[in-house]
Parts: C-alpha cells; structure tokens; sequence
C-alpha cells in the first residue's frame, strides 16, 4: 500500500472530522440542514475516491450509530465483499491515526446493531416492503472447509425483485438481510455457499440472521 497515499486519506478525514459530526445533533429543522448534508455527501465522495486510488477494490461506509448518551459517525473501510480487498482494508485500517471524538472507525461494514434490526418491521428494497422478521436462516458447517458454513436462506415472496444477481429468485434480499445480520468479514470469510428457498412459511427452526453471529464465531478457524 503506497502509505504517502494512505497518511493523505487520514488527513482528509481528520481535517473534514468535524463538518462529518456537525450534523449528528441537528434537527430536522434546523436551516441549512440541507445544504449540509449535501456538503457531508461531497465528503464521503471524497473519502471513497481517495480510498479507490489506494486500492480499486476499497471504499468507505459513513453512517449513524448510537452511543453511550448521544450518537457517533462510524466510518467503515469496505472492500465490497470481496476476499481478495481484506488486505487492503486491514492496512489502510493500521494506518490510521486516533479519530477525533464522535467518530468512530472500524474495518469491513459491521453487522446492524441487534437493537436496531429488533425495531425494524420492515425494510425498503427497491420500492418493496420486505418484513425483516420474515427473512430466515439455517447454517449447517461446510465439511471440506472447517470453520466455514453451508447457509440457507428463507424469504418471502415479496422479496423476489427484478435486479436479483444472477436471476436467482430473492438473491438480493437474502444477500442484504445475510450482510446486515453478521457483517461483511463475516460473510467473505465464514459463508462457503448461500442457498435461497422463497417460501412464507420458512422451518420452525430457521432463525434471523443476527443469530448466526454466535454459531459462526464459537466455530474455530483453521
């Protein structure tokens, strides 16, 4: 990693640390909300351009996240779920230097807060309303490949979508419920193979994503 490239990106970060975080306490009302989130969006562009020109397959998650007595910016270092940017992300991570407060950094985009899925009814993906609690998982440990796991994946009907990656039925769903309940690393290192079933009456025993996190992680890696 050319490291004069990465000290750049973490200038770029501290220096905009707190234009990032003025909008974390505002109101919906506040004026100039608007344009101040046009100015943070500018930003992230920023960030992710620069990440790309470290290594093509990086980029760069902004998002809000609750904290002890208000909220904090989490910026996440992404490589797009792909194996082959998990080095890229963990160096362009140790590079960094201490972030300002309310900003919190952390390497591949996390699982959603368990809080947070548990106060979702429903998700919005392109322009349908998928009932979270609906989307189902089974995991089963892969035999050739130790500490890795088989998945399947239950969704519901009104899943299925136009833009389901390789006209898998409910693939695009399954994929951003699998991501939002154990996180990207989780899922480029822990997942062998991922099987859908649409079905609206899922196995009693299939259980929400976040529940996989306990089963993947108290399996060894080898």
């Amino acid at each position: 990693m050319d490291q004069d490239k990465a000290r750049d990106f973490w200038k770029t970060v501290v220096d905009a640390g707190g234009t990032l975080c003025a909008l974390l306490d505002a109101s919906p009302n506040d004026q100039g909300l608007q344009e101040g989130l046009q100015h943070i969006g500018w930003i992230v562009q920023t960030l992710r351009d620069a990440a790309a020109d470290i290594d093509p397959l990086l980029t760069i998650e902004v998002d809000q996240v609750p904290a002890a007595d208000s909220a904090v910016l989490r910026i996440s270092v992404s490589c797009n779920h792909d194996p082959d940017g998990i080095d890229a992300v963990q160096a362009l991570v140790a590079a960094a230097p201490a972030m300002p407060p309310r900003i919190q950094l952390c390497a591949f985009t996390p699982p959603t807060p368990r809080e947070m899925a548990h106060e979702l009814a429903s998700l919005e993906i392109l322009g349908k309303e998928i009932p979270v609690q609906q989307v189902r998982f089974m995991a089963a440990p892969n035999t050739a490949v130790p500490g890795t796991f088989d998945v399947a994946c239950f969704v519901p009907s009104v899943a299925v979508t136009e833009m389901d990656p390789q006209d898998v039925p409910g693939a695009l769903v399954a994929d951003v419920m699998l991501n939002m309940g154990i996180g990207e690393l989780r899922l480029m290192t822990r997942v062998r193979s991922i099987g859908i079933a649409v079905t609206d009456q899922p196995p009693p025993e299939a259980i929400p994503a976040w529940d996989l996190v306990e089963i993947m992680d108290s399996a060894p890696v080898h």
